[in-house]
């Protein structure tokens, strides 16, 4: 099932510089039938195969998911007392955006602009929440901005102001193409543990596409496998689209606006430059595609709703709630607003905007107790049984020691001791 887009309205910026693995060299190649490989095991590439056309840089990071970019300064040294207060506003909105809190580190950014608009840092990081969020005009106006402003200390961002400004326009050009051109053409690709489709679209965009995107696929494998404690027995189809090839195939679908969703294969709408954005998303719905591989459906949906949340957030690198989300929780229960689990087991639908947003995060909190409680293999205890045929409450009290009323109970309890009523 797919993202609401109120869902999507908290922050798209990983919260914290984490530690990265080294990745194996990946080897790419295109055989007979003109399917793409990637394999880490330069052994398994027969001698006679065809290298992928292009070749070309990993794009995967030119947005990157990181908290990157310029710093406000270090030394107070010939500075002002308006520029070291705007120092002070922009250091403490890089500090919002590692804790998961992009609204807050917005309005910071943008009271900062309306005290100067020439201040670069501002500019360069609301571009990077405006392309995050799909504002392009906006996030190309503040890049420009950036170059205009930045002087000689901002000359090693320079470069990737340009680069991301060139992004924005490949953005422009695939969705006028799209909107020009006929039928959708699909390029296959493939690994151990995905069958993917690629709008073509994408790949002329960006010749390093289909490396990059299997190498999100496969860190989603590793990442939601280790999560759920579970693995599909088989390969896993994923659709990937332009975005207008996406609202073209699919709007019809849903009486929403989605960027993805699972239908016994993953369908995902990709920017022209894969990013942090859509690696998350994929981490989102290939746990929607464990959990109905493991359990045969998506109930209840309040759980794979969650589990999915989860995994999206950690693919950010944040944490399970972000402290202005729990607050939110904190206040609908305290005015009565709190969506009981049971009604969000069969589904969200016949949600407005508001509560929506609400069920998601009810769902990622009660995903979040569930996690901490039993670990990964109690998770996949858990799905195994509702496979199996138990009732949801029954799988419930036996792996977790409460029903979904008294997990509903638990969350509560549980959210509201961090704001306690005055």
């Amino acid at each position: 099932m797919s993202h609401v887009a109120a869902a999507l309205a908290r922050t798209l910026l990983v919260a914290a510089f984490a530690a990265v693995p080294a990745r194996a060299e990946l080897y790419v190649w295109i055989d007979a039938e003109g399917r793409t490989h990637v394999t880490d095991d330069a052994a398994s590439v027969p001698p006679d195969a065809a290298p992928l056309p292009g070749g070309g840089a990993d794009v995967g990071s030119l947005w990157g998911g990181l908290v990157a970019g310029p710093q406000p300064r270090a030394t107070t040294a010939g500075r002002s007392d308006a520029q070291r207060r705007q120092d002070r506003i922009v250091q403490g909105a890089l500090d919002d955006l590692r804790r998961g809190e992009s609204a807050r580190a917005a309005a910071a950014l943008e009271a900062v602009l309306r005290d100067d608009p020439r201040q670069p840092e501002a500019h360069w990081y609301l571009a990077d929440l405006d392309r995050r969020r799909g504002r392009l005009d906006s996030a190309a106006r503040h890049l420009s901005a950036f170059l205009a402003h930045a002087g000689d200390a901002y000359e090693s961002w320079r470069d990737g102001a340009q680069r991301r400004l060139r992004a924005l326009e490949d953005e422009r050009r695939l969705a006028a193409a799209q909107a020009a051109e006929g039928p959708l053409r699909l390029v296959a690709a493939e690994t151990q543990h995905f069958r993917v489709h690629y709008d073509a679209r994408l790949g002329e965009a960006s010749p390093g596409y289909a490396r990059t995107v299997l190498r999100f696929l496969d860190e989603a494998h590793r990442s939601v496998v280790g999560r759920l404690g579970v693995a599909p027995r088989e390969q896993t189809g994923v659709v990937l689209y332009a975005k207008a090839a996406y609202l073209a195939a699919h709007r019809h679908r849903f009486s929403f606006p989605t960027v993805g969703f699972f239908d016994g294969r993953i369908h995902v709408a990709s920017s022209a430059h894969p990013e942090a954005e859509l690696r998350s998303l994929l981490f989102h719905e290939f746990t929607h595609a464990v959990f109905a591989e493991r359990t045969g459906g998506d109930r209840p949906f309040w759980l794979n709703e969650g589990l999915a949340e989860l995994s999206e957030r950690s693919a950010r690198g944040e944490s399970a709630l972000a402290r202005s989300e729990r607050a939110a929780l904190g206040g609908r229960i305290e005015s009565g607003g709190w969506i009981p689990l049971a009604r969000l087991a069969p589904g969200f639908g016949g949600l407005g905007e508001a509560e929506a947003r609400a069920a998601y995060l009810e769902a990622t909190a009660a995903a979040a107790w569930l996690e901490a409680r039993l670990g990964a293999a109690g998770i996949a205890s858990l799905l195994d049984a509702i496979g199996a045929g138990q009732d949801a409450d029954v799988a419930l009290r036996r792996s977790a020691g409460v029903d979904t009323a008294g997990l509903d109970t638990e969350v509560r309890r549980w959210i509201a001791a961090e704001f306690p009523a005055p």
